[in-house]
């Protein structure tokens, strides 16, 4: 099915309004279409709407450019428009410099729509110009199988076989004419002798398959071996290799062969996806994220979702936690005093209000973890309950910062190296006392728990506002909730303790933010715990080798602002995510230019504030000429703290 996957559908340099999708056929539904847009996201068509608003107006676009039309005309045929492709097939024959495929697809098109003589016509004007190739005789052979001319399409197809004995529609139906004629021996003997034509390897594929399916590893192997060597096969050979090995059991044989053969921008990325599936099956992890990371710059919509499959499973199988070395450890503290996500834009301050540096703080510490006594601390990768213990502080100071009067910060230990800490202690807050700064008002600590799996999870959470004046807990909330309940307990969490800190604002510190709603609130709370592992990425605290889930990760924010498109932070995070992954040198950036560019003209067109940020995302993809322009062409009464930014992010 990838075969049919258009690259591009439009000659000419696409706009957001008219960059057409992606497309590949769904199976089993002939009356439906999966088209990917832009951002790779599927969405289902009808087979007219395609027919009408995607697949005629590609072909008028393309109508002088040979193999995008060529790669049409073959799309067309398969969802059966050949009634609409006689034109186009006569246009590909009068542009094309392959005088093969032109000859050929008109001859095929006139075939579908019955006009057999005009077809061999046709078919024998390319043979006088090219000679009789293996396609050419093919398609003749087909002419004379529909007049009912047995014996002349037996003739001509066992000429196509011999002038390409690699041409796999004429090998395969010559090859089952044999069988239906003379059973499996018949079908046997075909294949060996098309294996004894000069050039022939397709043969050696499906003797190597018969092979497999008899359980004579030895002899598939030499015959793949002898393919392998030969390096004549083509881009869909090696699917079919791995696919038969993988079916028959020989797993390592797949690896072993396949596995240094296959090079991701020649071959089908089927072969691909059976070599991931090799490597998760012998527990390959290093071998499997390395064709991983090749397989994800291909950027092909419909393997995506396969990818994200096999990257969730090659890091569970990375995962592991690991009690603390306490005579070792090396503990700080990470204070953020912005929103998370406004770090990683280069301090775009121009862009965000600022509290007055008069302004009273509240101070909010990372959850400690709830247990029975006998907990420990643990650097651990992400899991629910560390991120929770995270995400809630980081959210809470983000309402104290945009929802009051106060100046917020969140405070999370670290271990350098090495991330986050979970701690299974409670939090002393008279020692804390004794260590906040001067202006700090008030701190928030607590404790999260839970019991409990998926839907069925139990957490608990537990908040304490202490007044660094008198050195006293000023008031306690709890709460408990179920995983579909923790949303709402979070956002009510928030009001309380808004309303025992006071000073608080109607509206919020910068105009276009708004409050999660009940709905987005989970999805929110999982970003503000992965970004924060990314500012740790980000500033050198911990290693990439450290971090798992990053394509994750920087796809996260870029689903949400598409899900909730006139919401500006997502936009923000995303694009906060994207300055984060190139501070730490992120090898996975470069997949994103194209979503980002799209993300930038759409948020142009809705006037959003993301728009504003576009030379950030210029700079992170290379843009320079962009850049540049821009920091050339600012007027005299600029914003002095915007074009510093622009020189910033030039540097």
């Amino acid at each position: 099915m990838f075969k049919r996957l258009l690259s591009a559908l439009s000659g000419k340099k696409a706009e957001a309004s008219d960059s057409p999708p992606m497309k590949e056929a769904r199976p089993g539904g002939k009356d439906v279409i999966t088209v990917y847009d832009a951002y790779g996201r599927e969405l289902n068509i009808t087979r007219n709407e395609w027919h009408d608003k995607m697949f005629l107006p590609s072909l008028k676009q393309n109508w002088n450019q040979a193999d995008e039309l060529y790669r049409l005309i073959l799309s067309g045929l398969d969802d059966g428009f050949a009634a609409d492709l006689q034109r186009a097939a006569q246009r590909l024959l009068e542009i094309d410099t392959l005088p093969e495929r032109g000859h050929t697809m008109l001859g095929i098109v006139l075939l579908k729509n019955g006009q057999c003589d005009a077809a061999e016509a046709t078919l024998r004007a390319g043979m006088e110009k090219v000679g009789e190739t293996g396609t050419l005789l093919t398609n003749l052979a087909k002419i004379y199988a529909e007049r009912g001319d047995e014996a002349q399409a037996d003739d001509t197809l066992w000429r196509a076989v011999q002038a390409d004995p690699n041409q796999e529609n004429g090998l395969m139906w010559w090859a089952s004419i044999q069988r239906e004629r003379d059973g499996e021996p018949g079908y046997l003997k075909a294949l060996q002798t098309a294996a004894a034509l000069p050039g022939s390897w397709r043969a050696r594929l499906w003797l190597a398959r018969h092979h497999l399916e008899k359980e004579e590893f030895a002899a598939a192997r030499a015959l793949y071996a002898e393919v392998l060597q030969g390096g004549q096969y083509d881009g869909n050979a090696l699917m079919m290799m791995s696919g038969d090995m993988g079916n028959n059991g020989q797993i390592p044989m797949m690896l072993e062969l396949i596995g240094p053969a296959y090079d991701e921008h020649q071959h089908d990325p089927m072969a691909g996806l059976n070599l991931l599936r090799a490597c998760q099956a012998l527990g390959k992890v290093d071998e499997g994220e390395a064709l991983l990371g090749r397989m994800y710059a291909l950027g092909l919509p419909p393997i995506k979702q396969y990818l994200d499959q096999f990257a969730e499973v090659f890091q569970q199988m990375r995962a592991q936690s690991a009690p603390l070395d306490t005579a070792n450890l090396k503990i700080a503290t990470i204070s953020l005093t912005r929103p998370i996500w406004q770090y990683g834009l280069r301090d775009a301050d121009w862009l965000f209000a600022a509290k007055p540096e008069s302004a009273p703080v509240v101070g909010f510490f990372a959850l400690t973890k709830i247990t029975d006594g006998t907990g420990r601390a643990e650097s651990q990768r992400e899991d629910a309950l560390g991120r929770e213990s995270r995400a809630i502080p980081l959210y809470l100071a983000e309402a104290a910062h945009y929802w009051s009067d106060y100046a917020a910060s969140c405070n999370i230990p670290i271990v350098e190296g090495g991330g986050p800490v979970l701690s299974g202690t409670e939090t002393d807050a008279q020692a804390l006392f004794d260590i906040v700064p001067a202006g700090m008002k008030y701190f928030v600590t607590g404790e999260i728990g839970c019991t409990g799996e998926g839907k069925s999870a139990r957490w608990s959470i537990a908040l304490h506002l202490w007044d660094c004046g008198t050195r006293t807990r000023q008031a306690s909330e709890r709460g408990s909730a179920t995983e579909d309940e923790l949303s709402a307990l979070v956002l009510s969490l928030e009001q309380r303790l808004l309303a025992h800190i006071g000073h608080k604002r109607e509206q919020p510190l910068d105009a276009f933010y708004q409050r999660p709603t009940f709905e987005a609130m989970g999805v929110y709370l999982t970003e503000l715990g992965q970004s924060f592992m990314l500012t740790l990425l980000d500033n050198g605290h911990m290693p990439k080798s450290a971090m798992w889930g990053e394509r994750s990760m920087l796809d996260w924010p870029l689903t949400m602002a598409l899900h909730w498109p006139t919401a500006e932070v997502p936009k923000l995070m995303y694009l906060s995510t994207l300055g984060k992954a190139r501070g730490y040198q992120s090898d996975v950036l470069p997949e994103y230019k194209e979503r980002s560019l799209q993300l930038l003209r759409d948020a142009g067109q809705a006037n959003s504030v993301a728009s504003r940020l576009a030379p950030l995302v210029w700079a992170l993809f290379g843009m320079a000429d962009e850049l540049e322009n821009l920091i050339q062409n600012q007027p005299a009464d600029a914003n002095p703290a915007y074009v510093a930014w622009l020189k910033r992010i030039a540097e």
